[in-house]
């Protein structure tokens, strides 16, 4: 266990106070930065006050669930990290947990070395890339450079949506995306589809090179957003 402080912001969000108190005083000792909430309302309260890395969110919670926070953090605040902890253990509801947006899911009890551990390595996957050891996109040699060695060769279409992610840096809507892509996507109806195909095979290339953790992330009913750090040349 480490006692010195950690630069990870958390938020806890658990309506069992005993349970709440236990993990907070545990992730503490970790020397995480930790808030404890005990509803959606003051989870929404404390993110006004000061954002948060990531979030440790039970699913059976009184009023809004988590599986819906879930899906609503996704959208508000599609960078943060979500940890799901909860007593379901199907299958099933792994996958619902995973279709919601979470990036971990545990099952309770959760020992605290096995919850900070899954933290940790969380945090290290959203952090963004060193500019000079990350993701270097030639806009005219149609083709992405990763770490200065490999070499991944793109169709300009490919590449006009890499520019695109890469320069807005957060999500960007389908509807911005249909606007400044090539004029070839603008006159299908069946636009929303070709950018699907589009975005797959992208993280087919892509993958490879970024341990397993997609690149480009799909945030519900509203667009696309990437989560390398790219710099444009």
């Amino acid at each position: 266990m480490s006692n010195h402080r950690n630069t990870v912001s958390l938020i806890l969000v658990e309506d069992n106070q005993r349970l709440r108190e236990e993990l907070e005083n545990a992730l503490e000792a970790y020397g995480y930065d930790i808030r404890g909430v005990d509803c959606a309302e003051a989870l929404d309260e404390a993110l006004q006050q000061r954002r948060a890395d990531i979030l440790v969110l039970d699913l059976n919670l009184g009023g809004e669930d988590g599986i819906s926070i879930a899906k609503r953090m996704r959208i508000t605040f599609p960078k943060i990290g979500i940890v799901m902890l909860t007593a379901r253990v199907q299958s099933c509801d792994k996958q619902e947990g995973y279709q919601s947006g979470a990036d971990v899911y545990m099952t309770k009890p959760a020992r605290p070395a096995e919850l900070s551990a899954a933290i940790n390595n969380l945090y290290k996957r959203l952090a963004p890339q060193p500019m000079d050891d990350g993701w270097v996109l030639d806009t005219i040699g149609l083709k992405i450079h990763f770490q200065q060695t490999t070499l991944i060769p793109l169709t300009s279409t490919e590449c006009e949506l890499l520019k695109i992610l890469s320069v807005k840096n957060e999500c960007v809507d389908i509807e911005v995306l249909q606007e400044n892509l090539r004029e070839n996507y603008l006159s299908t109806p069946k636009f929303k589809l070709r950018l699907e195909v589009l975005i797959c095979r992208l993280r087919q290339k892509l993958l490879p090179y970024t341990a397993n953790i997609n690149p480009i992330q799909s945030v519900r009913g509203r667009g696309y957003l990437i989560c390398l750090q790219v710099k444009l040349q």
